[in-house]
């Protein structure tokens, strides 16, 4: 093989490799979150720590955070949190695909439900503490 020719074949090589390349996981495209929504309730599941990616995930509001800030919930899966503060926080969709959310005042001691139906990542506050933020990731 001449230089010729040599270089239109290594090039056309690697636009094949970079195109089968970037197919990409469509798991974190579309849309996402949303789904029913439950009413805060009393009661209190403790201060258990989220997994990710499960169909149950738990989220603790303590000392003005999310913890933890950003989780992953499998899709059709809920998510729990539990406010373990003397004082109240929300629980509000601020950002990405699919229906509005919003816990809300969920006092100290009670929880609040979400589910998630749709793939996609989802950005949410706290109405009354504006620096407390999350993200969830839909799977």
């Amino acid at each position: 093989m001449n230089l010729r020719t040599a270089i239109p074949t290594f090039c056309a090589c690697l636009a094949l490799g970079l195109i089968a390349g970037c197919g990409g996981d469509d798991s974190e495209e579309s849309s996402g979150g949303g789904g029913s929504t439950e009413e805060p309730s009393g009661g209190s599941s403790g201060g258990a720590q989220a997994k990710g990616g499960g169909k149950a995930v738990t989220v603790n509001m303590k000392n003005t955070s999310y913890v933890p800030m950003a989780v992953k919930v499998a899709t059709g899966g809920t998510i729990t949190w539990t406010n373990s503060d003397d004082f109240a926080h929300t629980v509000t969709k601020t950002g990405g695909p699919g229906p509005k959310f919003d816990s809300g005042d969920v006092e100290g001691g009670a929880t609040f439900k979400q589910k998630f139906a749709v793939v996609g990542e989802i950005d949410y506050v706290c109405d009354i503490h504006p620096g407390q933020e999350g993200t969830i990731t839909v799977e």
